[in-house]
């Protein structure tokens, strides 16, 4: 019982170092070219170029910040909002080409749309050292407290809607504890006491109550009821055990419902409604770094694309062979988004880890 109390606070402790945005001390020598002090990049063209969007006027950039979290308005997609780690909240509603700063917090964890009415978002953010979560009903209103963590040291860091009935809303923190509201954030009731941080929530897109949980480099809960009854499914995701740790979380926002979890040695893939799992074949060099972001093309399944320390990789064919681009940026990939209304436009968000 005494090993796995420490067991316990160290993992709190790691997940809260890393989410913190701290990191090592690095040794790599100054980057430099068109997207050294990228924070933002944006590809018009499928992935096949990028281009650092930092601008926020002629004097002013993004590029010192560190981002946590992308969302794009699902109806204009122009609108683009980044929570970052100790800048608050920007905004971009000219497709990225410059941003302006919103006042909320100094630390946004989550930013996300209301799938079926896009004036409505949620934010998971950091105000005066508490962790809590936002709710802003219209653009350009002031954003709502609707949940508080009950003391300093936490933070929340996922969280989920969903799409058939959004006052449907699933929220994890570092501390892994996962809650959830009915009632768009009125009420709040506990779910789950994970053995880590809750690191990513995603919805299986065939059945609005299947979800999947990312336990911050331990593995994977699966709940098939809403919430009702959560399994843990970390050994059916990596039977043969290739991976000890786990990075991210991603779903196929098509009718098939796949389901994508990036580790530190490699994808592993669930699809439909079988319970087995299978590691993706992906470029065997890039099994050697955590993969830390995975988006899937909202209009074609097939479609793949992953960050593996510094360089981006997609398949068009599921999975089979890959295309790659080198980052030379001074910070990693930490979030990948597709444009739904144009998925050649693809957004990609960056931070030192």
């Amino acid at each position: 019982m005494y090993m796995k109390k420490i067991i316990s606070i160290s993992l709190l402790m790691l997940g809260a170092f890393l989410f913190s945005g701290c990191s090592l001390p690095s040794t790599s020598k100054p980057l430099s070219g068109p997207l050294s002090n990228a924070t933002v990049i944006k590809s018009i063209d499928g992935g096949i170029a990028w281009q650092s969007k930092i601008k926020i006027d002629d004097k002013k950039t993004i590029a010192s910040v560190d981002v946590l979290s992308m969302a794009i308005d699902p109806v204009d997609s122009r609108i683009i909002y980044i929570g970052t780690q100790a800048n608050g909240l920007f905004v971009s509603k000219d497709g990225a080409e410059t941003w302006s700063q919103l006042q909320l917090a100094e630390k946004i964890y989550n930013v996300v749309f209301d799938p079926l009415d896009h004036s409505v978002m949620y934010a998971t953010a950091v105000l005066n050292g508490r962790a809590k979560i936002f709710k802003r009903l219209k653009e350009g209103e002031n954003w709502k407290e609707i949940y508080t963590e009950p003391a300093d040291g936490t933070v929340i860091t996922s969280l989920a809607i969903n799409s058939v009935n959004s006052q449907v809303i699933f929220a994890g923190t570092t501390g892994g504890v996962i809650v959830k509201t009915t009632d768009g954030g009125l009420t709040w009731a506990n779910i789950k006491k994970a053995a880590g941080p809750v690191a990513g929530i995603v919805f299986d897109s065939s059945n609005d109550w299947h979800l999947f949980f990312l336990v911050f480099q331990i593995g994977v809960l699966e709940t098939k009821d809403g919430g009702k009854t959560i399994e843990d499914v970390t050994q059916k995701v990596d039977a043969e055990k290739h991976s000890t740790s786990f990075f991210s979380i991603a779903n196929d926002q098509a009718a098939g419902g796949a389901i994508y979890v990036g580790t530190g040695s490699g994808i592993f893939e669930k699809i439909g409604t079988s319970d087995l799992w299978k590691p993706i074949n992906i470029i065997e060099s890039s099994k050697a770094f955590p993969i830390r972001a995975i988006a899937v093309n909202p209009l074609n399944p097939q479609e793949i694309m992953y960050s593996a320390a510094q360089a981006i990789y997609k398949s068009v064919d599921g999975g089979t062979t890959w295309a790659t681009f080198q980052l030379d940026a001074a910070k990693d990939i930490s979030v990948l988004r597709y444009d739904r209304s144009d998925p050649l436009k693809i957004y990609a968000g960056l931070r030192k880890y």
